[in-house]
């Protein structure tokens, strides 16, 4: 009887962590582009859950006379695996960057490695089988909240990014519950590797197949939303550049439309007259002033009133390199800046030099 409910348990268990397996990895994911981390959080979770269907299967085959130490060692080294693949998934759920989650993987195989060779120490040395046990259990226990404290930092950086660019951003809180679930299940693991009363083993195989059933649910129900959030951004970008398109042509028919009067206007040197502001620019040209700040800001990035003053300043250093023994004052007042604190001023901002120094330099 005994033999046959062992045997019946590692079915079942083996029967239904297969199920949660191959369904978060069989399960169809739409070809959408912009989900490669779902599909890889779905990978990891899958596999995790399959290494234990895979452990339930190889004990029903090998059957109860496997050594005790033998025992523990498969089940720490399948169920390390197991949470290792299952904190993999939450990072990739949060779209943790390539170079992180690869380190994981590496900082991974490390206490596996570990699990393996001590293992090995143990059938080779049996005196040494106690302190294994107990080295199984410590590699085990820091591994799960070094996976622990990597998840939740990232799922805080992730959700300031998400306060940051939305006012009311997507709700993660979920991801949250599963890295605080796999914390509970790794410390409930650890306590029934070495505690082995009827109501804590009973409470804990109960347990862990529903908090897995819940993660599996809220991983599979993920896929829908995340593919409404991309097909939404991918609706809002297009109309961003669509408007982008339309702003652009009517830039293009502005200049256009304005260069060549703008030019005449300039070669004219109209912008000598003193006291000039941008409703009367806009008129001489024949426009309005409206149109004509925006073909200042979007073709030459500057405001009139810049735009203006270096077409005087450029005017006034033809005038400063030339022959004529013009004072600095009447140089201004020529090209339509007749304060001499207002001219030495705006060279200074243009050129980088005073009026005279720059005289000075090209006489």
């Amino acid at each position: 009887m005994d033999n046959l409910t062992y045997l019946l348990f590692e079915f079942g268990y083996a029967l239904i962590f297969g199920i949660f397996g191959l369904t978060t990895l069989v399960l169809s994911i739409p070809k959408e582009k912009g989900i490669e981390y779902y599909k890889k959080s779905r990978l990891a979770l899958g596999t995790g859950l399959c290494a234990i269907a895979a452990y339930c299967i190889i004990r029903i085959f090998i059957g109860r006379n496997i050594a005790s130490y033998v025992e523990f060692w498969l089940l720490v080294t399948f169920t390390l695996i197991h949470s290792w693949s299952t904190y993999g998934c939450l990072l990739f759920l949060m779209e943790v960057p390539r170079y992180k989650y690869k380190s994981f993987f590496i900082d991974g195989l490390i206490p596996a490695a570990v699990m393996l060779a001590c293992g090995f120490i143990g059938i080779a040395f049996p005196e040494s089988q106690k302190a294994m046990t107990i080295l199984f259990g410590f590699v085990f226990g820091i591994k799960c909240l070094r996976m622990f404290a990597i998840c939740f930092n990232e799922y805080r950086k992730c959700q300031k990014e998400l306060d940051n660019y939305y006012d009311e951003g997507p709700d993660i809180k979920w991801i949250r519950n599963l890295i605080f679930l796999s914390l509970f299940m790794s410390g409930a693991t650890i306590i029934s590797f070495y505690i082995h009363t009827t109501p804590i083993l009973v409470s804990y195989y109960l347990t862990i197949p529903v908090i897995y059933a819940y993660i599996v649910y809220r991983v599979l129900d993920f896929m829908p939303k995340k593919i409404e959030a991309i097909r939404a951004q991918n609706i809002s970008l297009l109309k961003l550049e669509e408007e982008e398109i339309q702003a652009t042509q009517k830039t293009k028919d502005l200049s256009e439309k304005l260069g060549p009067k703008v030019d005449k206007w300039i070669e004219a040197k109209l912008f000598c007259k003193p006291d000039l502001n941008i409703k009367d620019v806009a008129m001489q040209i024949g426009t309005n002033q409206s149109y004509l700040s925006v073909y200042l800001n979007k073709h030459h990035n500057m405001t009139f009133q810049v735009w203006l003053n270096r077409l005087r300043i450029e005017e006034s250093k033809l005038i400063l390199a030339s022959k004529e023994k013009l004072s600095i004052e009447e140089v201004g007042a020529r090209v339509g800046i007749p304060q001499s604190y207002n001219f030495s001023r705006w060279f200074k901002i243009i050129t980088d030099m005073t009026p005279y120094q720059f005289r000075k330099l090209h006489s």
